[in-house]
């Protein structure tokens, strides 16, 4: 080793010294995890909860669209809740028929604690009644209110229900098959077809949750008792 004036060795001479930092390879985006999310997504916003404000509707519209990957907690549309309906005086607009109902259409069964259905084909109508919602055999009424309006009356008016029943619209045989994603529904009770007004709205005394399901194209709401029933649209 060469050493200076001094005596003491030199370091040798090894050029410029320079730092050597690894490359990190790029992350890839992981398609199946995009697509999953994706998927999820579309169809927690096809199954919604709807209220009767529509700015809630719209907020559970958005949350719905985000999802919870984490369990799907924090999904709306799973059910209707309570079912419990909110008391009102207030004016709607009515969910209008693409065909009108050249006249009443009126179907009749006698439903015992077994539980049974109650189907108007014409009118796009279901109704579901559940094992123990009534103590005896009952003779359950259900008639298509003639018009446009999706309204319907049943009978015994004023009977009450130990479960609560369902009501299934089918929306193809409407005008908001058209934009189902741009309409936000809403279950109305009234108390007579005078409550209805040609012109496409109605006096109603109750608001009821509903759930859409987008791939049937269909909206269901819950009912504990009995008079008129119609679907609002916002």
């Amino acid at each position: 080793m060469p050493t200076n004036r001094t005596g003491k060795a030199e370091a040798p001479d090894v050029g410029p010294r320079t730092s050597h930092i690894p490359m990190q390879p790029m992350k890839r985006i992981n398609s199946t995890l995009v697509l999953a999310f994706a998927t999820l997504a579309f169809a927690a916003s096809s199954c919604v909860d709807s209220t009767a404000p529509s700015s809630e509707r719209s907020n559970a519209t958005a949350s719905a669209s985000l999802g919870d990957l984490s369990g799907l907690g924090g999904i709306p549309g799973g059910g209707l809740g309570d079912g419990v309906g909110r008391l009102v005086d207030t004016t709607v607009t009515v969910l209008q028929r693409l065909v009108p109902l050249a006249g009443d259409i009126t179907v009749s069964a006698v439903i015992d604690s077994v539980g049974g259905s109650i189907e108007i084909p014409e009118a796009g109508f279901r109704l579901d009644i559940p094992k123990k919602a009534l103590d005896e055999p009952t003779t359950i009424t259900v008639t298509a209110v003639l018009g446009s309006a999706v309204a319907y009356e049943f009978e015994p008016q004023g009977l009450a229900f130990d479960k609560r029943l369902i009501i299934t619209q089918d929306l193809s045989l409407t005008g908001a098959i058209s934009n189902l994603l741009g309409t936000d529904f809403t279950g109305a009770y009234f108390q007579s077809r005078d409550e209805i007004s040609p012109l496409g709205s109605a006096t109603v005394h109750e608001l009821l949750p509903t759930k859409v399901d987008l791939f049937l194209g269909t909206v269901e709401f819950p009912v504990k008792h009995f008079s008129g029933y119609l679907v609002a649209v916002d």
